[in-house]
């Protein structure tokens, strides 16, 4: 625990110094106008460096460790070991599925997000849920061979109404950022039954703030929108909140620091790296999949290094 707690101030130091020196992680929350360029780059790249001395090189295992998530994926995946300290894993953002048809950065088709869920089973990658991603950067140990986390942020009906059975077909897990003052029937938003359901299902929970408000402008928000709605959300729902995602992606030392001091295990942010590190741990990369994407551009995003 000590050997944790010095890690995760170490994490939350370094943001600190980043931004101090010009290389913060901070995005805007002003929403670009839909285009359809393939793999338009982001306006910044939240990446982290790590400057612990390498690790060794990570080696194939021939057996798998017993599974613990459910439910468990269509194929049977090779292992690897991983060292603690950096792990290697896609961690994909989703806002809306629904419609037919779409050009909106936020929102994903249904056909569109079938036929990603399809390509991930034939690629053979295998749906993890962040806290067995946790649990190998922090302390080493063992991940499917072409792991991925797939994540979805505010709560969106549409994603218990369409991208929830999609992926039960495939057996993959997923991990639903929920806005705390939303589960209580806001229209639009699942609702705690819905979230249960989900949750039966192996899919894990994160806050996304109390009210998806940007904590960067107004600290004096912090013990409810990061403490308070994380005890909310595991009153509510009877499960843990181990994550927390921070509204428009954006971050400061402040914000940091409290995300680890409520007792959150890591942040997620905004980018393209798929390397996570100690270094990064309260601000872990995640690779956004706008609606206008076609099936080519999702395939060069799990390619790319």
């Amino acid at each position: 625990m000590q050997k944790y707690h010095l890690e995760k101030v170490l994490a939350v130091l370094i943001i600190g110094l980043l931004i101090l020196t010009g290389c913060s992680p901070v995005f805007s929350n002003t929403e670009p106008a839909d285009t359809t360029t393939p793999l338009p780059e982001p306006t910044q790249t939240a990446t982290l460096e790590n400057t612990r001395t390498p690790l060794p090189t990570v080696t194939p295992t021939p057996t798998e460790p017993p599974s613990t998530a459910t439910p468990t994926p269509t194929s049977t995946p090779q292992w690897v070991s991983y060292e603690p300290g950096r792990v290697v894993v896609p961690i994909l953002l989703y806002h809306h599925v629904e419609g037919e048809t779409t050009l909106s950065r936020y929102q994903v088709s249904i056909p569109d997000f079938r036929a990603q869920m399809e390509l991930l089973d034939e690629l053979g990658f295998t749906p993890i849920p962040i806290s067995l991603l946790l649990d190998v950067l922090l302390d080493g140990g063992k991940l499917p061979e072409k792991p991925v986390v797939i994540t979805f942020d505010d709560g969106h009906m549409s994603v218990f109404e369409n991208a929830f059975p999609i992926m039960a077909d495939h057996g993959f897990p997923g991990v639903f950022y929920i806005v705390a003052n939303r589960i209580n029937g806001a229209p639009d938003f699942v609702n705690i039954p819905q979230l249960k359901t989900m949750i039966d299902a192996g899919w894990e929970i994160g806050s996304h703030s109390f009210s998806h408000a940007d904590l960067t402008l107004n600290h004096a928000i912090a013990a409810k929108e990061i403490g308070q709605s994380k005890s909310d959300l595991e009153s509510a729902l009877s499960t843990n909140v181990e994550t927390f995602a921070y509204p428009f992606g954006t971050i400061d030392p402040f914000t940091a620091q409290k995300v680890s001091d409520y007792g959150y295990r890591a942040g997620m942010g905004l980018g393209t790296s798929k390397i996570h590190t100690w270094n990064t741990l309260f601000y872990l990369n995640r690779i956004e999949i706008y609606g206008y994407y076609t099936l080519e551009n999702f395939t060069e995003l799990l390619a790319s290094e």
